[in-house]
């Protein structure tokens, strides 16, 4: 088998997937329903706010929204689904945020966070090694954010290469086993 793997925001994969260059993305949601395009769900993740040391007093008991208005905040590009699902969600509770740094990747958030340069919004995931060993602490809000979903999309159409097959088959046995919990 041999893949090829690249690494880019959902609109981009979603692109991609649209003019036949990939076989296969992992993406994201919430999603839409597009035609011609088959979503198979695999794991959910959850948005949260981590910062480093020098944030100690945003950690110590639930903060409103409203504090994320306040702090210097580390998110995504504009361009990226998970920003834009953050970002209304806070506008939809009327809470406005003005980004000090907007970086490419979550896991350069999580460098950022860890240098107290402000408190960034990633997927719990991308921060999980930096939450267990205490380098990072989550800020507890009194609302958060829901729950969604990554996927993985195909073209229902498509023709995948034989080794995107393999591999997609054995994603969809996993998230099969894992339906009703956390998935893949």
């Amino acid at each position: 088998m041999r893949f090829q793997i690249t690494n880019g925001p959902t609109p981009a994969t979603m692109g991609l997937l649209k003019e036949k260059k990939i076989d296969f993305g992992v993406v994201s949601g919430p999603l839409e329903k597009r035609e011609g395009v088959h979503l198979m769900p695999v794991r959910k993740i959850e948005d949260i706010f981590v910062a480093g040391r020098n944030f100690l007093e945003y950690t110590r008991q639930k903060q409103p929204l409203s504090v994320l208005e306040k702090v210097p905040l580390i998110m995504l590009d504009q361009d990226t689904s998970t920003r834009r699902y953050v970002q209304r969600f806070l506008e939809q509770r009327k809470v406005f945020v003005h980004p000090e740094f907007e970086l490419a990747t979550s896991d350069i958030i999580v460098q950022f966070a860890l240098r107290n340069l402000g408190v960034g919004s990633v997927v719990r995931d991308f921060a999980k090694k930096e939450l267990d060993s205490r380098e990072l602490i989550e800020l507890k809000l009194e609302e958060q954010l829901p729950q969604r979903e990554f996927f993985v999309v195909t073209e229902e159409k498509g023709s995948s290469s034989l080794a995107a097959q393999e591999l997609l088959r054995m994603l969809s046995e996993t998230a099969e086993e894992n339906a009703g919990g956390d998935r893949i």
